[in-house]
């Protein structure tokens, strides 16, 4: 009895939860399939006509491929939350489907070439029922098939193909890294091959998937491949570049040269510069601003790169994704690590070098055995790809070795050591890893010596603080090298891509192109010239070593010749520049007075620039020296001053005839080197050959002028695109016929554009001619020509002219009466102030270039 009453009572339960089923889950079901039913909403395009309009205008453009929607519904966005990226477009169906399903990483690294062939609408659909899109639409799949509804009709999309092509409508969700590899692009589109007597279904518009062919994901992948591999080259070129620079310079018997031909001999790991004692405090100043401003800028260039290349939309030009804010979390946070890491390693870095400072105040006496270890000149020696490939042959032999002698310590090392050296030498070259380690060696070594104590009761203490100072080094290396890479590969993967986009619709970029190649070969001529410069010069300079002593031979050996002495009147003092056979305290004394008393004679003032004093000398017949002016510092050939130069002249022939042409050798200056260690080397001093590969009139090229002159290149080919810009939707611009009819046009622009910018090509015998002439200048003593050049100065120059006018009206007897004694000056402004201060009086002073103690290089040197 209590089973069938059981039973009975189940059974009624189980009926009245059927029919509960039946009135409850029934109707929800109806209502929810009903839900989408457009009868309930409908939206329209308000103002359609001229909307319309302006959508056949752009539709009609030949370069146009996309046209975007923004759609706002009744003054409301038509994304229901912040996360919904939904876009909607009218695309052509012969290019656009290419284009609307870009990858946005492709979008992001183009340089906005992507938005030529897109263009942007702006629609305002209104409710049929006030509120009913979002009252009656619950899902995002209703909502998008009312909106593609509405889209269909306004675009007549049924209506518009044709045998050519035809055009749909589509929908596109844009998310991080979509169209990569490892992840999909969400994009549907409309059926294009209806007959006009029918209509599109809406349900086909969202369940036909567009997706990209393949190649596109693997080519994304290649690109990334590609350009991480050109960034280790570029970076294993600069460091090779700065290496080969520091290993050029050297020093021969306290004289800082510069090695002209390549190093012949083997390079083993390390080369060693000149161990100077620098005690100079100021350099861990400059050490401490080049670690702090490579944290800086190099970390926030890595963090930019990273930016783009992580989340691409928030630097695509269109469509802007306004709502994607769900990943800033993460940008935060990655911000944040940055920051961090930068201030925890600028403020170690600057607490060391301010103990080092501290302690090199301390030791600055030229006898102080004070020796800064963390400024070592030990470096790595430059790196190539046969020298990666050959270390890891021997890496892979020390494997083979190990596991033939069983030992596993030394085998696991050596296999995670060869691993990351294939890693390193797949991406570039294994410079990266060795450059993070040197980076780390320097940075260890700084801190050690400023922090760790010297006293045997911290030696625990010490090791303790040398492993934490290992880390941090090594780390700060580290992020320092991957963010530098990371910098580098981003302008490689943009370069990259840019160039695809470019050929790959190269049709509609025929006039650019046609633009583009002499710009980009005038600038490959640039850089080709600043290349062969740094190669050429120093050949020549090692082939006039033979006729460089030849010249000097003859000129100190010639019977009669020209003598100039050069004069640069500085506020304070005077500096003159003697040539080897009048290097003598008697005629450099005679000189300065000479020009202090020309210095206020009329129209003989010497207001700035260098001036030249040229004499002349010729041997008799009874073997007598004769000397006579040629013309003064004004050039004047007859100066009615000449009898106060006449104390000069008879000093400088009594200096010619009581020496001969072995003291006047002695006098030369050196100008080739040999290193003790590197016979089959050759060196000219540093000074004077940054001066002739730098700055030298005629032959010389530097950075700077190549900066300018690309530049200058980029403006006008700037101009030229932004004109041709301005019809860029023009038939013109995309017809071969057309670009190729303005070729000579363009030609001829860019020929007249950049005539004055050329670099000037030297034969070699002109070159040789010129280098001949400043390496005699230096041989021979002169040193204002490649310390001072031209030296000008406008301030000083117009108070010269302004002040010491005056004595243009003073007679000839009073001037020389006044310029009789040397002591006598014409007081300025600056003096009366000077003395009103306190300063004693001061003369000028007379500053030889020539002498040992007032040359110009040893006072900066000293400073």
């Amino acid at each position: 009895m209590i089973n069938v009453r059981w039973n009975q009572l189940t059974f009624r339960w189980v009926i009245l939860c059927c029919l509960w089923l039946c009135f409850n889950i029934i109707p929800t079901i109806q209502a929810n399939q009903s839900s989408c039913d457009d009868d309930l909403c409908q939206l329209s395009i308000q103002d359609k006509q001229e909307a319309y309009f302006q959508f056949k205008r752009s539709s009609m453009s030949n370069s146009v491929r996309v046209i975007f929607f923004q759609i706002n519904i009744t003054n409301q966005s038509s994304k229901n939350n912040d996360n919904d990226t939904a876009y909607y477009a009218w695309i052509k169906n012969n290019l656009g489907r290419a284009m609307f399903t870009l990858p946005t990483s492709f979008i992001a690294t183009s340089l906005g070439l992507y938005t030529i062939f897109i263009d942007n609408l702006n629609l305002t659909l209104i409710e049929s029922t006030r509120g009913c899109y979002t009252r009656f639409f619950n899902n995002d799949e209703c909502r998008k098939r009312i909106i593609f509804k509405a889209l269909l009709h306004f675009t007549q999309l049924n209506h518009s193909c044709n045998e050519l092509y035809c055009p749909t409508v589509c929908q596109r969700d844009f998310y991080q890294g979509d169209g990569n590899f490892d992840k999909p692009i969400n994009a549907t589109c409309c059926q294009t091959d209806i007959p006009k007597s029918q209509s599109i279904d809406v349900s086909d518009c969202l369940s036909k998937p567009e997706n990209p062919k393949w190649y596109v994901s693997l080519s994304g992948l290649f690109i990334i491949l590609l350009s991480f591999c050109l960034s280790g080259m570029a970076i294993n070129k600069i460091c090779n570049r700065l290496l080969r620079s520091l290993q050029r310079h050297t020093k021969i018997d306290d004289t800082s040269v510069y090695i002209l031909n390549s190093i012949k001999r083997c390079e083993n790991g390390y080369f060693y510069t000149p161990d100077e004692m620098d005690i100079n405090p100021m350099t861990h100043v400059t050490h401490a601003i080049q670690y702090s401003l490579s944290v800086i800028i190099i970390n926030g260039l890595g963090y930019l790169s990273l930016c783009i290349q992580r989340y691409p939309t928030f630097f695509t030009i269109f469509p802007r994704m306004d709502n994607s804010n769900f990943h800033l979390k993460f940008l935060i946070r990655v911000a944040t690590f940055e920051v961090i890491v930068a201030c925890v390693c600028i403020l170690m870095i600057i607490s060391a070098d301010i103990k080092l400072y501290r302690h090199a105040k301390r030791h600055t006496s030229p006898n102080s055995h004070y020796s800064d270890i963390s400024q070592r000149r030990r470096y790595i020696s430059p790196n190539s790809f046969r020298t990666s490939y050959f270390q890891i042959k021997v890496y892979l032999n020390d494997i083979i070795d190990d596991l033939a002698s069983f030992h596993v310590v030394k085998l696991i090392i050596d296999i995670i050591t060869c691993g990351l050296c294939i890693v390193s030498f797949m991406f570039g070259s294994i410079v990266i890893i060795r450059n993070t380690f040197m980076l780390a060696e320097l940075l260890a070594l700084k801190f050690r010596f400023a922090f760790l104590s010297h006293q045997p009761t911290c030696r625990l203490w010490n090791q303790i603080m040398s492993i934490f100072f290992t880390l941090v080094s090594l780390f700060y290396g580290g992020i320092i090298m991957i963010h530098l890479a990371y910098t580098i590969e981003i302008i490689f993967r943009v370069i990259i891509t840019t160039c695809a986009f470019i050929v790959t619709f190269a049709s509609h970029f025929n006039f650019i192109i046609i633009i583009a190649i002499p710009y980009m070969h005038y600038i490959i001529q640039i850089i080709d010239a600043y290349i062969r410069k740094d190669e050429m010069i120093p050949k020549r300079i090692i082939g006039l070593q033979s006729t460089l002593d030849t010249r000097l031979t003859d000129i100190l050996q010639a019977d009669h010749g020209n003598l100039e002495v050069y004069i640069a009147v500085t506020y304070d003092g005077i500096i003159i520049d003697l040539p080897e056979m009048l290097q003598e305290d008697c005629i450099r004394s005679r000189i300065e007075s000479y020009v202090r008393r020309i210095r206020h004679a009329p129209n003989h003032q010497i207001t700035d620039g260098i001036s030249t004093i040229a004499f002349t000398y010729a041997r008799l017949l009874d073997n007598t020296v004769e000397v006579k002016l040629l013309h003064c510092t004004n050039g004047c050939i007859k100066c009615r001053f000449h009898q106060q130069v006449q104390p000069v002249l008879n000093c400088i022939q009594h200096h010619l005839n009581n020496n001969d042409i072995n003291h006047f050798k002695s006098k030369l200056n050196q100008v080739y080197y040999t290193p003790t260690d590197q016979h089959d080397t050759l060196a000219i001093p540093t000074q004077l050959y940054q001066y002739l590969r730098y700055d030298s009139p005629q032959i010389s090229l530097n950075l700077a002028r190549i900066l300018f002159n690309i530049i200058v290149i980029a403006a006008f080919f700037s101009i030229f695109v932004l004109i041709a810009l301005l019809n860029y939707r023009a038939q013109t611009f995309t017809s071969l016929n057309s670009a190729l009819a303005n070729t000579p046009v363009i030609y001829a622009a860019t020929i007249l554009s950049l005539r004055n910018l050329k670099i000037q090509q030297l034969k070699e015998e002109e070159m040789d001619s010129i280098l001949l002439i400043n390496m005699i200048q230096y041989r021979r003593g002169y040193r204002l020509f490649y310390t001072r050049g031209i030296h000008f100065h406008p301030f000083l120059h117009l108070y010269k002219l302004t002040i010491l006018a005056k004595n243009n009206f003073q007679h000839v007897d009073d001037v020389e009466s006044m310029s009789g004694d040397p002591t006598r000056r014409t007081q300025n402004i600056f003096t009366v102030i000077k003395r009103w201060l306190g300063y004693p009086h001061t003369r000028h002073r007379c500053i030889s270039v020539n002498s040992d103690y007032g040359s110009i290089a040893q006072r900066s040197t000293r400073a």
